[in-house]
């Protein structure tokens, strides 16, 4: 099994969720174990777990005079599609929130086609398992043959029961399954993430807006949308991880900080 990257270059453009600036984004090939690679402000990096600087409601990179926010759809896109090398020439400071979800980068990353290199894929594996708790969330990575992840939700505060999904990974379970699914806010939280100067990008084509359980400015693509949402998040934050993942993921009510914790603590083994 050998590494890949895309055939041709395409770039995608518009607003970002938090930030809300306008920002172009161009996917170039890349030579054989370039990994993902940013160009930003003029310095280019590997988006390493090192470089992460916040996860309130996202994940944000900083290198040297880079910074780039909300960073996980666009390498959840790429992990899920089965990326290895690409180089993403980003002119500004947040990838573009387009849907609030990754689908129209897989699309775009499909249009242009992928080819096979001449170099073998690399993996990580893990070999014990991994335990990471916080008050009610729970996050456990443990040996398996494939990437596998298990993720349980609970918004009952929301009015919306718990709900439960899980997948192995592969392109196309990636894009039937998780792709679609939109980021989402709830109508409570409007204002303190205003204040936590979040979501000046965010409007009702871009994000799902939640109301006493029920979403008020779309309808749901998948009965648990939310949940398929988490764990697309959760590809994002593991794309920092090295080479095709190999490991049994079980999520309980977790967020980016436990997945990036959870990413260093798998790279100190």
């Amino acid at each position: 099994m050998n590494q890949r990257t895309i055939k041709k270059q395409f770039f995608i453009e518009g607003k970002g969720l938090h930030k809300g600036k306008r920002c172009k984004i161009t996917f170039l090939p890349a030579k054989e174990n370039t990994g993902i690679l940013i160009r930003n402000n003029g310095v280019e990096y590997n988006p390493v777990v090192n470089y992460v600087i916040e996860t309130k409601r996202g994940t944000t990179l900083r290198y040297k005079n880079s910074i780039i926010y909300t960073v996980e759809h666009i390498l959840s896109a790429i992990k899920g599609m089965d990326v290895d090398n690409i180089i993403l020439e980003i002119d500004g400071d947040e990838p573009p929130a387009l849907d609030g979800s990754s689908f129209v980068y897989c699309s775009m990353i499909k249009r242009a086609g992928l080819i096979q290199q001449n170099f073998p894929k690399k993996f990580f594996f893990v070999n014990r398992p991994h335990y990471i708790k916080q008050n009610d969330a729970v996050l456990i990575v443990l040996p398996y043959d494939c990437f596998k992840i298990y993720y349980f939700s609970d918004y009952s505060e929301y009015n919306i029961k718990p709900q439960e999904f899980s997948l192995v990974l592969t392109q196309d379970s990636y894009l039937k399954k998780i792709a679609k699914a939109r980021t989402f806010g709830f109508k409570s939280e409007i204002n303190w993430l205003y204040k936590a100067g979040l979501i000046k990008g965010a409007d009702f084509k871009n994000a799902v807006l939640i109301d006493k359980g029920k979403p008020v400015n779309t309808k749901f693509r998948f009965k648990d949308e939310i949940t398929r949402h988490k764990i697309l998040d959760l590809i994002g934050d593991f794309a920092l991880l090295p080479g095709t993942l190999k490991m049994l993921v079980i999520a309980v009510k977790t967020g980016h900080k436990h997945n990036i914790q959870m990413v260093k603590e798998l790279l100190r083994v």
